[in-house]
């Protein structure tokens, strides 16, 4: 099958951790032809290594190209939207990183957009893609655990340490945000995005946050209680200054009328489920780290057999919505729902409180 000509923009943590593996294993499918970073030394570097004739610094002088079939937009959070509104100006397809903007009203002027230039547009939210988000997927589907009810999500990490020993955090960018939330819109929009996948559009959220002093996020931790579909309601929970000392990990429960489902953690390689009858406990395995690759397949299959592409721009604006619905509901004590972010500031006031900024960190 003919593979995609593909052009990438933005060589940072994304593209070498996450994007050059998924793509090394689908080269049957994929051909990079041109990549391009502000970074004009790191794009040479990335040029050669790749065997290309040409890098670039300019995106812009990149899209003129006319093999490039579809683009791969990598860059900071707060480029997102400008990014990829060039792209599909250029007429090329895209595969975009989450979250797709750095607002809901700017999400929908790109879906406006992708309407107008009817280019194929992918966001590369891997935890739609992920092994054990679609099991758990199908087993409520299939009633494994009757009709789920409740559920508990829980995400403990310590960002500062984590950051230090190299983790995403350790980008400039994600220390000093120039986008709404930080952490809280760049790892919270995955959780969001998981839980809408499971269980459905949000109803209503109600939250309340406990403000920090660093510019990486509004809050060291938030918690919120969030209502989905018809009848499913439960707890939402993100720490970012501490780390789980005990195991098995809080993680992610789901309770149904006939039992339980449990993911201690995305890496842990087992799906528990437990019943309220006699039945045994079950655990089944899954590969973790799947969704990268899976969601480019996606990708090529939609512009090469028609396929349905499952994480869609339209999707990507429900789990902004929700991040801000989440961030709103923390500062103002009140509930809110995702719908009705159309009346929330997209430049969002960080609680007052004394910040400490940290030494800026090139990376």
């Amino acid at each position: 099958m003919e593979r995609i000509k593909l052009g990438i923009i933005g060589l940072g943590l994304a593209w070498e951790r996450l994007h050059a593996p998924a793509l090394e294993r689908l080269k049957e499918k994929f051909e990079i032809v041109a990549v391009c970073d502000s970074n004009a030394e790191k794009a040479a570097s990335t040029s050669r290594y790749l065997d290309l004739p040409a890098a670039y610094d300019d995106y812009k002088e990149m899209l003129g190209r006319p093999d490039i079939e579809a683009v791969l937009s990598l860059v900071p959070i707060a480029g997102n939207f400008e990014t990829a509104a060039a792209v599909m100006r250029s007429g090329k397809h895209l595969v975009a990183e989450k979250p797709f903007a750095s607002s809901p009203d700017a999400a929908r002027e790109l879906i406006a957009l992708q309407k107008k230039t009817g280019v194929k547009v992918m966001v590369a939210e891997n935890v739609r893609y992920e092994d054990e988000t679609v099991l758990i997927k199908n087993l409520l589907t299939a009633g494994q655990i009757g009709t789920p009810v409740y559920f508990t999500d829980n995400h403990v990490v310590d960002y500062l340490e984590d950051s230090a020993q190299g983790g995403f955090g350790q980008t400039d960018w994600r220390q000093h945000p120039e986008y709404a939330g930080g952490v809280i819109m760049d790892s919270g929009v995955h959780h969001m995005a998981r839980m809408r996948y499971l269980f459905g559009d949000v109803r209503s959220v109600f939250a309340h946050g406990y403000p920090s002093s660093e510019d990486f996020s509004p809050y060291s931790a938030i918690n919120a209680m969030m209502g989905f579909g018809e009848n499913i309601t439960g707890h939402y929970s993100f720490f970012l200054s501490g780390k789980e000392s005990q195991a098995p990990l809080s993680g992610l429960r789901i309770f149904g009328t006939q039992g339980e489902i449990y993911l201690e953690e995305s890496a842990c390689g087992f799906v528990n489920i437990s019943y309220k009858d006699d039945r045994p406990p079950v655990a089944i395995s899954y590969t973790p780290g799947q969704g990268y690759c899976r969601e480019l397949d996606n990708f090529h299959a939609a512009l090469r057999l028609g396929a349905e592409i499952e994480s869609t721009p339209q999707k990507a604006v429900g789990d902004i919505e929700t991040v801000f619905a989440l961030m709103e509901s923390a500062r103002t004590g009140e509930v809110v729902r995702p719908t009705q972010t159309e009346t929330i500031s997209t430049a969002y006031v960080m609680p007052k409180t004394t910040r400490t900024r940290r030494p800026r960190v090139t990376v």
